[in-house]
């Protein structure tokens, strides 16, 4: 989900995912600056620039999920119940 032609954007920090549509005409840099992490892991990114800013809490109604990485996807017990 890279914001490009219409779609959402999203982006994980920290191992969360958020959709960060809803603040690209928010950010102080620009939405082109913002997108710079949109499809991708922006925890980096996001650290040199502005380590200062508490995202958490700035996008937690933007959360949508916590980020899993290819084959780290793991079986719950619920499964094991079905």
């Amino acid at each position: 989900m890279t914001g490009r032609r219409g779609k959402d954007a999203w982006t994980a920090l920290g191992g969360r995912v958020y959709n960060i549509t809803p603040y690209v005409a928010f950010h102080p840099g620009g939405g082109p600056e913002l997108l710079r992490a949109a499809g991708r892991d922006g925890t980096r990114l996001f650290g040199e620039i502005h380590p200062w800013v508490n995202y958490e809490g700035m996008l937690a109604s933007c959360m949508i999920g916590m980020l899993v990485e290819e084959g780290e996807e793991k079986k719950s017990e619920m499964d094991d119940m079905d």
